[in-house]
């Protein structure tokens, strides 16, 4: 995988300006001056992490989804003990055909929520920036995590479907609470959950990617598996 900051430093400015709320225009030269100012002072304080682990998928009669972990038992003898169980159409059918999936988890760090509280106080026109600038750094980050799934993939002769996370379409948020205890993500990255199952540091995702032994067309971006397809304002022109 490439250096993180490397990765962030790429970020494409046509992203932070459709965040912004610039979906058909593009912005004058002072709030490109800003964006400028804004997208350095999150370079500095970011510290990209993630973990992905990927199991078995198994699909039950009623359209439910289990993903499960070999393990052997006291006996010797090999059986599968269930990590999580869904129940969503929507990433049903992301996953037909799928019989292993990944989880993943990327973070930010906490220097952005750092930097927005700040702002709050000191600059509160500058908040907007931060958490649009904070929004495409985020997805860059997990377009290049997912790169490395995928890469992962290939050298087992596996084909990747597009990213799902929890909230799109029927996906139950509540499922934040299986990728905190599978991925332990408060221990490999600093990642908690509050009661409301918003994660902190707030520029963080978690997500599902299906693995099949069929090739498909599959960008990295995970738009094309939200049911609000082109509906959605934030929507990526290429998707």
């Amino acid at each position: 995988m490439r250096d993180p900051q490397e990765v962030l430093r790429g970020v494409s400015r046509k992203e932070i300006w459709r965040y912004l709320g610039y979906s058909r225009i593009r912005p004058d030269s002072r709030v490109d001056g800003v964006i400028d100012s804004c997208l350095e002072d999150l370079l500095q304080v970011s510290e990209p992490r993630a973990v992905w682990r990927d199991f078995v998928l198994r699909s039950g009669e009623d359209g439910s989804l289990a993903v499960v972990r070999p393990e052997l038992d006291g006996l010797g003898q090999e059986q599968e003990l269930v990590e999580m169980e869904i129940h969503s159409r929507s990433l049903s059918r992301n996953l037909e055909g799928c019989g292993r999936v990944y989880l993943m988890a990327a973070t930010l760090g906490p220097g952005p929520d750092r930097l927005v509280r700040r702002a709050q106080i000191v600059h509160l026109s500058h908040t907007v920036f931060y958490q649009a600038i904070g929004a495409a750094l985020i997805e860059e980050w997990c377009d290049e995590v997912n790169r490395e799934i995928i890469r992962e993939g290939r050298e087992r002769g596996l084909y990747a479907r597009p990213r799902f996370s929890p909230g799109y379409g029927d996906l139950p948020l509540e499922l934040q609470r299986d990728f905190m205890r599978i991925l332990r993500m408060q221990k490999e990255i600093g990642v908690t959950l509050t009661d409301s199952l918003l994660m902190t540091p707030a520029k963080s995702v978690t997500a599902l990617i299906g693995m099949s032994g069929t090739d498909r067309a599959c960008p990295v971006s995970g738009c094309d598996a939200c049911a609000r397809g082109k509906d959605c304002a934030y929507k990526r022109e290429d998707a």
